[in-house]
């Protein structure tokens, strides 16, 4: 989780790298250290040095995934709901394939050694840390309403803490990130005390193709970006799938946690894109990072606070509780507008 706390914590220093060198130069230099200190952790000495390179990598995260909404906005003016669903669709491609390919593929071309494939995935990430300095900018200076939009935004950089929108979009971006983490985090022992182990390994792989299914149904369907329809219907799928997870068991519970992932995707990704489909200029950076950071460092903390609570009282499912109840009373942030109106 390491990772997790730094893309929440990122995000503000990121959004004033953003400001300072530009879209293209943040991004470059967020995939190329990710790469650097991802291969570090590979051959960090101790396991102090191993968790701090982890949180530096989560750092670089941070930087380029603030940037990306604003990216869409000025790299593919004409297209900006489709360019939000091809990146995310990115973005899970990227979680699937590490998760899936590290142990079948990565690993014996290491020759079995973890540290030599941590190095090895650090080949691609460079290869497109160059695709991206090589980008060509469309020019867009003759559409004058995003030029008088971008010079009516106020000059600072930083989310403003007392703008509502900020918490409402952040804590919805909480509820869809938790739902999923909370669950890949007690999976595995929930099942063992139910007595269904054998069901771990595929659970889990079905479990983390998930955001890849979601990232599909919204390249499909670009235009539910902004609308608060299939936000509001993902987030309630999304609680009703861990409802089922946690009081049921069997089949029945798998399929609940399977709803679950699928489901807090799908408003993962509507959400992630949100600050491009209703903000323009350096609006999309300060509700990204502010939206990162109340939405990432949730996710850090509830489970922690379930595994304490299951501890104490000593019932495991009870680790799904607070998550549980979070996603319940998000629900109402949702919001009653067709649309979300526009964010400056």
């Amino acid at each position: 989780m390491l990772p997790v706390v730094a893309v929440a914590f990122g995000a503000i220093p990121a959004a004033l790298l953003i400001e300072r060198f530009g879209l293209k130069a943040a991004i470059v230099f967020g995939v190329l250290f990710m790469a650097a200190a991802s291969s570090a952790r590979g051959y960090a000495p101790s396991s102090l040095m191993l968790f701090v390179v982890s949180v530096l990598m989560g750092f670089g995260v941070a930087v380029f995934q603030t940037a990306l909404p604003a990216a869409t906005r000025v790299w593919t003016p004409g297209h900006i709901a489709l360019g939000n669903a091809v990146y995310l669709n990115g973005m899970m491609v990227g979680e699937v394939s590490g998760a899936g390919l590290t142990l079948p593929l990565v690993l014996p071309l290491a020759g079995g050694d973890w540290r030599v494939a941590l190095l090895l995935w650090s080949i691609p990430i460079l290869v497109i840390a160059v695709a991206a300095a090589f980008v060509r900018t469309p020019h867009v200076s003759s559409d004058k309403s995003e030029t008088a939009a971008h010079n009516m935004t106020p000059a600072k950089t930083l989310p403003s803490w007392n703008d509502a929108r900020v918490w409402q979009y952040g804590l919805l971006l909480a509820g869809s990130v938790v739902l999923f983490y909370v669950i890949n985090s007690y999976v595995g022992l929930i099942l063992e005390a139910r007595g269904e182990s054998a069901a771990l390994a595929w659970l889990l792989l079905l479990f983390n193709a998930t955001p890849l299914m979601a990232s599909f149904v919204v390249l499909a369907a670009p235009g539910w970006i902004g609308k608060r329809g299939p936000i509001a219907a993902s987030a309630g799928m999304a609680v009703v799938g861990l409802a089922g997870f946690t009081f049921l068991s069997g089949w029945v519970s798998w399929l609940g946690a399977l709803l679950t992932g699928f489901a807090a995707s799908v408003e993962l990704i509507l959400l992630v894109s949100l600050p491009a489909a209703i903000a323009k200029g350096r609006a999309v950076t300060r509700l990204t990072a502010g939206m990162t950071l109340i939405g990432y460092g949730i996710a850090f903390i509830l489970p922690m606070i379930g595994g304490w609570f299951a501890k104490g009282v000593g019932w495991l499912e009870f680790s799904l509780f607070p998550t549980l109840l979070f996603g319940v009373v998000v629900l109402v942030l949702v919001g009653r507008e067709r649309r979300y109106p526009p964010y400056t």
